[in-house]
């Protein structure tokens, strides 16, 4: 059951409540042949139950989104020379029910990003030319993590460069993983969510005589929060850090980042959290990894509102009052232009009758639906 005082993780890391669905996000970077360093991201969501209303059908539980990303970079010039996105599993298969469109038909887009430089810019490059309409919000997701790892191993690489032989074609330099678990509390009424990013930079093949030897360093952030699902803001959230090297692989402790957190708590967790969060920890490279995270936790919160479809589903067809303030059967589904599929007037929009054949309006989604607040993320 929920606990309003939340335990700090001095006493466990745990949490309670019915498993609904966890998202995974990895990106590795590897030393290429040519001497460009590759990038390769994944999103995996896994929907642990139920079923969802949607793509013209009934998306069950398992895995209903994955999607991959693959990047060159010259190291020197951090020109993005090559990116290559991959969908295998999406929410929208082309079909004539939806008028044979698919999750899979922006991915030019994003190609369209090569030549582009991994600068302070380039964040915002990619909302302009792959958010919203013009493309998918999980792969979105996906680059923009992408992105902020890559920059952050070329950071560390040109360290270890001064020091160290060349890497060795095709060696893993870097390796980041961020998974997210949500957990239903309370009949619905609460939702848990835990967020665990953990980083990995690797010893250059050159100077390693055992095993361990590879280890050169490790950075780890976890975050707990509970959201009110009434109000979808922070009922509480807390978070820590650790670094350990081989050096220091015993000792290390977590250090808290409560004090950090704290400041949204009652606030959003998916209306305008996003831009709250970049004002909050600002460009603090200090702070980049948590930053990170925080950033993944509105989609993260989308996935898991989804796989509460049934209990919508439930309440659509029985006599009970709303009680969890959540959207009606009626919204389930992304919010305008959250994605090319949910565009104004595109076949999410079609499928349901809130938009006719040549585009009206016809009245559906919109203040309260899911993906509502500016989170542009489609279940």
């Amino acid at each position: 059951m929920y606990n309003d005082t939340l335990a700090p993780f001095a006493n466990g890391f745990s949490v309670t409540g019915h498993p609904v669905h966890t998202r995974s996000l990895e990106v590795e970077v590897d030393q290429a042949e040519d001497g460009r360093m590759r990038a390769g991201g994944r999103i995996l969501d896994l929907r642990k139950h139920g079923f969802v209303p949607t793509g013209g059908d009934l998306q069950m539980s398992g895995f209903i989104h994955n999607m991959m990303v693959d990047a060159w970079v010259d190291p020197e010039t951090r020109v993005l020379e090559v990116i290559e996105p991959t969908q295998p599993v999406v929410a929208f298969e082309s079909s004539p029910r939806i008028g044979g469109e698919s999750c899979r038909d922006t991915a030019h887009h994003l190609r369209d990003l090569a030549g582009e430089r991994l600068d302070d810019g380039f964040a915002k490059k990619l909302s302009q030319r792959f958010g919203g309409p013009l493309g998918c919000s999980h792969l979105l997701t996906l680059t923009q993590l992408l992105a902020s790892t890559l920059r952050g191993a070329l950071d560390l690489e040109a360290v270890v460069a001064k020091s160290s032989p060349p890497r060795e074609p095709g060696e893993r330099i870097f390796k980041r993983s961020l998974v997210v678990d949500g957990f239903e509390q309370d009949d619905g009424a609460r939702m848990a969510l835990t967020l665990q990013q953990n980083d990995v930079l690797t010893t250059p093949f050159g100077l390693v005589e055992s095993p361990l030897d590879r280890f050169r360093r490790q950075h780890e952030v976890r975050v707990l929060a509970h959201v009110d699902m009434q109000t979808m803001t922070f009922a509480d959230i807390t978070g820590e850090e650790r670094t350990r090297d081989r050096e220091r692989l015993v000792g290390p402790r977590w250090e808290s980042r409560a004090d950090l957190l704290a400041p949204f708590v009652g606030q959003s967790a998916l209306s305008g959290l996003a831009a709250s969060l970049m004002s909050h920890f600002g460009d603090d490279p200090a702070h980049r990894a948590l930053l990170d995270v925080m950033l993944n936790f509105a989609p993260g919160l989308i996935q898991c509102m989804a796989a509460m479809a049934h209990r919508i589903v439930e309440k659509s067809q029985s006599n009970e009052p709303d009680t969890l303030g959540g959207p009606s059967i009626v919204q389930l589904g992304g919010q305008a232009d959250s994605c090319y599929i949910w565009r104004a007037g595109g076949p999410g929009q079609r499928m349901w009758g809130w938009v006719d054949d040549g585009g009206a309006d016809l009245g559906g989604v919109g203040e309260g639906g899911v993906g509502e607040g500016g989170v542009d993320e489609e279940t």
